[in-house]
């Protein structure tokens, strides 16, 4: 914070996601800075922070509980589903002058699908636009993180014309870009890996009931995690995990409601 305040941007690592917890405060103060302060200083850094489910899990290493920060004000959150996206995210929040929560998925780093070609130097992606990875006209599909790259092969298999959005950040997220395709596919499944209640599933959900009540033809579902710490055992871990065997049949369960 000391750096931020004298007008360097400091990119931290925090290693992993629960031990953020000790800097709680201190994280929450960065974000409040420029409204408690009328404006007079600004607390901008990027912090990095891998977590995530991978090989084996545990509460310490593999919570991802990414609405926290996105429920602390001033905060702007990233969540990357590929390497891609997390250059150009990575790119604008360097860029900007509010601090920013970088999530970065452990079984991302080092996976076969999450990997691109490198897009150049002056890649962008902006916070706040998702990105359609299909098109379809039965249903939307939102999702981000890791959880995407599961959506994805669960439409190939659904047999369905589904529509997945990955948001790509949360705060702010995209919430034009789901509206839209909402009221085409009357439809929508909102998959994470974060636990169901109160995740930001149930954000995305509200607002849908909202603003798009009149168009939906069934109600707006969430698939994630149950209400558990995240298993230690890798077999424990995959029956908690939202499965690509789950995402289709959810799918399909609702294309035929």
């Amino acid at each position: 914070m000391g750096l931020a305040l004298a007008g360097l941007l400091p990119v931290p690592e925090i290693q992993f996601r629960k031990y953020a917890e000790p800097a709680a405060e201190q994280l929450n103060d960065c974000g409040t800075m420029r409204w408690r302060t009328f404006n007079r200083f600004a607390a901008p850094m990027v912090v990095r922070m891998p977590g995530g489910y991978f090989k084996c899990g545990d509460p310490w290493h593999s919570q991802c509980n990414e609405v926290q920060f996105v429920h602390a004000i001033g905060w702007r959150v990233a969540m990357p589903s590929n390497a891609q996206d997390a250059v150009g995210l990575l790119r604008a929040a360097l860029r900007g002058n509010e601090p920013v929560m970088f999530f970065e998925h452990r079984a991302m780093l080092d996976a076969a699908w999450a990997r691109r070609a490198y897009p150049g130097d002056e890649f962008i992606v902006p916070f706040g636009r998702a990105a359609r990875l299909t098109f379809g006209t039965d249903l939307t599909l939102v999702s981000w993180g890791a959880m995407v790259e599961r959506c994805e092969t669960a439409v190939r298999s659904s047999g369905a014309s589904v529509e997945l959005l990955d948001l790509r950040t949360l705060a702010p997220w995209d919430e034009a870009a789901v509206l839209e395709s909402v009221r085409r596919t009357r439809r929508c499944l909102i998959v994470h890996e974060d636990t169901l209640t109160a995740g930001f599933g149930a954000e995305i959900a509200a607002r849908l009931a909202r603003d798009a009540f009149l168009d939906l033809d069934a109600p707006v579902e969430r698939l994630a995690m149950p209400d558990i710490p995240s298993p230690h055992s890798p077999l424990l871990l995959e029956a908690a995990l939202p499965s690509v065997a789950g995402i289709a049949a959810s799918i399909r369960q609702l294309v035929e409601f």
